[in-house]
């Protein structure tokens, strides 16, 4: 697979992001590191989940309400970029943050993570997400919903030639599904935004770092 949050140390972060199960959000990255960075939402469900925000500036902006449309693919398979999200430009960083964040609701609700693991480079959070829900899906174990949207969406330039992306993840209320099918645990409604670094990396964009701000 392809790694500081505002007001927490890299170490609270990790620690977060595998403490929470199922709606935990994880951050890490700031410009000085790796970059500055994406957010992940940890794949297990707290009784009731907790949430962190985050925020950060940008000065190129794009609205998108509701999460990307881009259903993830068939088991292992790399859901298909949206057309926006494969230009090298401002506008294409932006649209590829929005079709992560999607990904990452799928990979919750479907335990696929192959797009998660295309699109993430060096980045400790999102590959703690990765293996949490590999792990939650060999125990059978998914959540009942994709409970992903997002909007709000800027970007600016970063001084390594990546771009800093803002936006604001909305989730909604989510449960797990159990091997059996029954319900298990669940995870409050929340809204957050998150600061990704983002950069092009053989010839596409991916994600290097992760922060949510609160």
């Amino acid at each position: 697979m392809k790694g500081r949050p505002v007001q927490k140390t890299r170490g609270a972060a990790l620690l977060a992001a595998t403490a929470l199960v199922m709606s935990g959000l994880a951050a890490c990255g700031e410009e000085g590191g790796t970059g500055e960075a994406s957010s992940t939402a940890s794949p297990s469900a707290e009784d009731p989940s907790s949430s962190e925000t985050s925020s950060s500036s940008g000065d190129a902006s794009s609205g998108s309400d509701g999460s990307s449309s881009s259903a993830g693919g068939g088991e292992g398979e790399v859901a298909e970029l949206p057309a926006a999200a494969t230009k090298k430009t401002k506008a294409g960083a932006i649209a590829f943050n929005e079709f992560y964040q999607d990904q990452l609701g799928e990979a919750l609700k479907t335990g696929n993570v192959a797009a998660l693991e295309e699109y993430t480079a060096s980045c400790d959070v999102c590959d703690n997400f990765i293996e949490k829900t590999e792990a939650n899906k060999v125990k059978g174990v998914t959540m009942d919903r994709n409970p992903y949207s997002t909007h709000d969406a800027s970007a600016s330039n970063r001084s390594d030639s990546g771009f800093k992306v803002t936006l604001t993840v909305d989730s909604t209320g989510y449960r797990e599904v159990l091997s059996d099918g029954s319900k298990g645990r669940q995870a409050k409604k929340t809204s957050y935004k998150v600061t990704t670094d983002t950069q092009w990396h053989e010839g596409h964009w991916v994600v290097r770092d992760s922060v949510i701000v609160e």
